[in-house]
C-alpha cells in the first residue's frame, strides 16, 4: 500500500525542505515545460530578410550603369524600406508591449531605442561634416560647403532626430537617416499608447496606421517614395500595422511542413512581383504585402526559413543597419572621385563603356561598403548597444 501510494503521488512535487528549494524546484519545472520567453526571441529569418532588403536599397542607390540598374525591380527597390518599418513594429511590440508598465519603463525603452540608432547616425553625420570641412579647405568641387541639404541648421535637427518631421524641404546630410527620424517618432507614439491604453494600443495604432496611409496616398507627391515630408505618416503606417500583426500572430495557428514552405515561396514571389510592378498610388499597398511577408516568416516553419537561418544570412541581417547607414556616404565620396576622373560621361552614372566592367565595379564597390559597414558595426554599433544595455539594465532589488 505504501508503494502504491508513493507511485500514485509521484507526479506531485516533493515537499520542499525550505522556501529556497521550493523556488528552485518550480523554476526547474517551468524551464523544462515552457519555451524561452517570447519577448527574448530573435526572429532570425526576418532578420536575414532585413539584410537582403538593405542590399536591395544599396543597389537602388548605386549610381553605376550596371545590367540591373534598368530592372524595374531595382528601380522600385526604395520600397523595401517599408519592410523595415513593418518589422520594427512587429519586433518592438513583441519585446515591449507587456513590459512598459510605468513612466520609468517607457523612459528606459526610449533610451535603449535612442542608443540603438543614434551612435551610427552621429558617426555618419560626423563623416559628412568632415567632408564639408574638406570641401571648405580644398575646394574640390563647385558646391558651396554647409549650404542646401548640408546646412548648419540641419546638423541640429539631425542630432535631435527630427530632420524628417517636415522641418526641411529636402533630405539633409546622410539621406537614408530619414528613416531613423521617422521611426523615432513611432517609438514615442508607441511608448505613449502602451502606457495610456495597454490593452487597446494596437487598435488605436491601427487607426493611426490608416490615417498615415491615407495621408501618403492623398498628399505625398510621389506616394511611397516620400521621405522628408511625409516620412512620419509613412513610417506610422507600417510600424503600427506591424504592432497589430504581432498581436494577431500570437493567436493564429501556424502552418508547418510543406504547407509552410509553399506559403513562404508564394510570399517571396508576391513581394518580388509587386515591387517590380508597383508605381504611383498603388505603391501604398506595399506595406500590406510586407505585413503578409512578416506574418509568413515569423513562424520559421518552412524550408525557406531554414535557408534564411543560415549563419551567413543571419550575420548579414545583423550587419544590415550599418550597411544601410554607411552606404550613402561611400557613394557620395565615390561620385566626387568619379567626376574628377571623368568616369561619368552622361553626368549621372559611372560608365566605363562596358556594362560588364560596370557590373564588376559595382560589385567591388558593394564589397567595400560591406567591409566598412562591418568595421562600423564592430567598432561603433555593437559597443554602443552594450553600453546602453548596461546603463538601462534595471537595478536588482
Amino acid at each position: 500500500m505504501k508503494q502504491r501510494a508513493r507511485c500514485s503521488s509521484s507526479h506531485q512535487p516533493p515537499k520542499p525542505l525550505s522556501p529556497e528549494l521550493d523556488r528552485r524546484y518550480h523554476a526547474s519545472v517551468n524551464a523544462l515545460s515552457k519555451p524561452a520567453p517570447v519577448a527574448h526571441r530573435r526572429f532570425e529569418a526576418l532578420d536575414s530578410l532585413r539584410g537582403v532588403c538593405a542590399i536591395l536599397v544599396v543597389m537602388f542607390h548605386m549610381p553605376v550603369a550596371s545590367h540591373w540598374r534598368t530592372w524595374d525591380f531595382i528601380q522600385h527597390a526604395y520600397l523595401f524600406v517599408d519592410y523595415f518599418f513593418v518589422l520594427s513594429g512587429f519586433v518592438i511590440a513583441h519585446a515591449y508591449a507587456e513590459r512598459l508598465k510605468t513612466g520609468a519603463d517607457a523612459g528606459r525603452f526610449m533610451v535603449r531605442r535612442f542608443g540603438r540608432i543614434w551612435p551610427m547616425h552621429v558617426l555618419m553625420l560626423a563623416a559628412y561634416v568632415g567632408l564639408e570641412l574638406a570641401r571648405l579647405a580644398f575646394h574640390f568641387d563647385s558646391a558651396p560647403p554647409f549650404t542646401g541639404d548640408r546646412s548648419v541648421w540641419a546638423i541640429f535637427t539631425n542630432l535631435a532626430l527630427i530632420q524628417a518631421w517636415h522641418v526641411h524641404p529636402h533630405l539633409t546630410w546622410n539621406g537614408p537617416s530619414w528613416t531613423l527620424s521617422a521611426e523615432w517618432a513611432c517609438y514615442l507614439i508607441f511608448a505613449g499608447l502602451v502606457l495610456v491604453a495597454p490593452k487597446r494600443f494596437r487598435w488605436i495604432g491601427l487607426v493611426l496606421a490608416i490615417i498615415g496611409g491615407v495621408l501618403v496616398v492623398s498628399y505625398a507627391r510621389r506616394w511611397m517614395n516620400t521621405t522628408y515630408d511625409f516620412a512620419v505618416p509613412r513610417a506610422v503606417y507600417g510600424f503600427f500595422l506591424g504592432c497589430l500583426l504581432q498581436g494577431l500572430w500570437m493567436n493564429i495557428p501556424r502552418l508547418k511542413g510543406l504547407a509552410a514552405t509553399g506559403l513562404e515561396i508564394a510570399a517571396v514571389v508576391a513581394v518580388c512581383l509587386f515591387v517590380a510592378w508597383a508605381e504611383g498610388p498603388v505603391t501604398v499597398a506595399v506595406t500590406l504585402v510586407f505585413v503578409i511577408l512578416v506574418w509568413v516568416f515569423a513562424g520559421e516553419e518552412g524550408r525557406v526559413s531554414r535557408l534564411l537561418d543560415h549563419p551567413a544570412l543571419v550575420t548579414l541581417g545583423r550587419w544590415s543597419f550599418s550597411i544601410y547607414m554607411v552606404h550613402m556616404f561611400i557613394l557620395t565620396v565615390m561620385l566626387i572621385i568619379a567626376r574628377k576622373l571623368d568616369w561619368m560621361p552622361g553626368g549621372r552614372r559611372v560608365d566605363f563603356g562596358s556594362v560588364w566592367l560596370n557590373d564588376l565595379f559595382a560589385l567591388g564597390l558593394f564589397g567595400f561598403i560591406v567591409v566598412i559597414a562591418v568595421v562600423a558595426h564592430n567598432r561603433v554599433e555593437r559597443p554602443a548597444q552594450r553600453l546602453i544595455d548596461r546603463w538601462t539594465k534595471p537595478k536588482a532589488a
